[in-house]
């Protein structure tokens, strides 16, 4: 009889609760871009890119969020809402990137092309499909 420790189950719990932690310190593109930002541009002391700067951490939590949710989901379901975790997350790694670019933008800096965000998006569709997540 396996003991509590070699059971599948808790095996995959371990997995996704390591995941969760590893992950956790992940930030969103709209913080990693407000970060980077020229602090000597004359934009960016304005109060356009300030509030720019502030929506960066609603997309922090967004991230964090959907990290910890999307892995538990998909383990729940068995495995059946993975395609749907999958657009929901590309659909909101989505308004992460355009919000990154407006962020550059009413900063002073360079806006992000849409072909480089579905680039980029994609790649994490990859990896998420890759991770199985």
């Amino acid at each position: 009889m396996p003991t509590p420790t070699q059971s599948p189950t808790w095996r995959r719990c371990c997995v996704l609760v390591l995941a969760c932690v590893a992950l956790g310190g992940c930030t969103s593109t709209a913080r990693k871009t407000a970060v980077n930002l020229d602090t000597a541009h004359p934009r960016y002391a304005s109060r356009e890119c300030q509030m720019a700067m502030s929506r960066a951490q609603w997309q922090d939590r967004i991230k964090h969020t959907r990290m910890l949710a999307s892995p538990v989901a998909v383990l729940l379901s068995g495995g059946a809402w993975l395609l749907p975790v999958l657009a929901l997350n590309a659909g909101l790694d989505t308004v992460d990137h355009l919000e990154a670019s407006d962020i550059s933008v009413d900063c002073g800096g360079p806006e992000t092309p849409n072909a480089d965000i579905a680039k980029e998006v994609l790649m994490g569709v990859g990896f998420g499909l890759g991770a199985g997540k």
